[in-house]
């Protein structure tokens, strides 16, 4: 296995910090960050971006009816399970076999159309690093935008902006996707051309103040490829 390609090694970092790469391969990985500074930062990336995923979402407590039913579970002689817990473990089966029929429609629909979903479920990540292979910016595809977070060591030029661009295969003029955040994160808006099959690069470049002045390029800094997990 090539371990000195970058796409490999970010992909391997995701597998890892999701859980998802195990028996030997995990070993290896695991053994591999002990020697390898990009493995090592590429996990790091995964790990913040999780612990950013992991942070927006609310945490939302059962409701009482459920944490009785758990205690007449675990020891049914502390509270007994009078007739209002009844009803409440009634509606729980109703709602259960109502789960299950929507489980069973969906799954359905998986079997027939395995190619649209497992397309729709991909995730598409992109990471630009400088040539001392720091992070600068993480790029998440979603389904309307591109939610694009800056490392806290990029330094940016107060005079001048970073612009994404990408080149699309068999076209040479590159499309601008936006400017880039110099510190925190944004949401870009997806461009309709923007599609993992036909992206042969990402680019940033280095711009005045406001953006590229022709739609081109001023100066390219750094490129990388689209990822699709």
């Amino acid at each position: 296995m090539n371990y000195e390609n970058q796409t490999l090694i970010d992909m391997l970092a995701a597998e890892y910090v999701l859980g998802t790469l195990r028996g030997p391969a995990r070993d290896r990985f695991a053994r591999l960050m002990l020697t390898s500074t990009r493995a090592r930062e590429a996990t790091w990336m995964w790990e913040q971006h999780l612990n950013n995923l992991a942070s927006s979402i609310e945490s939302i407590p059962p409701d009482d009816h459920v944490w009785e039913k758990i205690v007449n579970r675990v020891d049914p002689d502390v509270i007994p399970i009078n007739s209002k817990a009844k009803k409440s473990s009634s509606s729980i089966l109703q709602a259960w076999s109502l789960i299950a029929t929507a489980a069973c429609i969906v799954l359905a629909l998986i079997i027939w159309q395995p190619h649209e979903s497992a397309k729709s479920q991909a995730q598409q990540i992109a990471l630009f690093k400088n040539q001392e292979q720091t992070p600068l910016w993480f790029i998440d595809v979603q389904q309307n935008n591109l939610s694009v977070k800056a490392s806290a060591a990029l330094i940016p030029r107060t005079d001048k902006d970073y612009e994404l661009w990408m080149i699309i295969k068999g076209q040479e003029a590159p499309i601008s996707l936006g400017l880039l955040p110099k510190s925190g994160r944004i949401e870009l808006p997806k461009d309709a051309r923007f599609n993992a099959d036909d992206i042969s690069l990402l680019a940033v470049s280095l711009e005045p103040l406001g953006g590229s002045p022709n739609g081109s390029p001023t100066e390219v800094l750094y490129t990388t490829e689209l990822v699709v997990l």
